[in-house]
């Protein structure tokens, strides 16, 4: 699984390579690695187990709804801090 997770950190514009990224500046790479594989042993296990197709759609959905919870969740601690905060309205 080290060899797939290897050639997965070559893909360009993937989840799972900047996914990998991300840990390697953390980590370091053989400890990466590691949890790539991982990750892919469970994405493969959940896609078996329940019968359906890899869609990395899937991730950058979670990813924007997490990134929403977190600006609300910053929003929130700054007006506990007393700050006023104007968010902008999106086009």
């Amino acid at each position: 699984m080290c060899e797939v997770a290897w050639s997965l950190t070559r893909v360009r514009d993937s989840y799972l390579a900047t996914w990998y990224w991300k840990v390697k500046q953390r980590r370091g790479t053989k400890k990466a690695i590691v949890a790539l594989a991982r990750k892919l042993l469970v994405i493969i296990y959940n896609m078996l187990k329940n019968g359906t197709d890899y869609d990395e759609k899937v991730f950058y959905e979670v990813r924007k709804k997490q990134e929403t919870i977190r600006v609300k969740r910053l929003i929130n601690e700054a007006k506990k801090l007393g700050l006023e905060v104007i968010v902008p309205q999106s086009v």
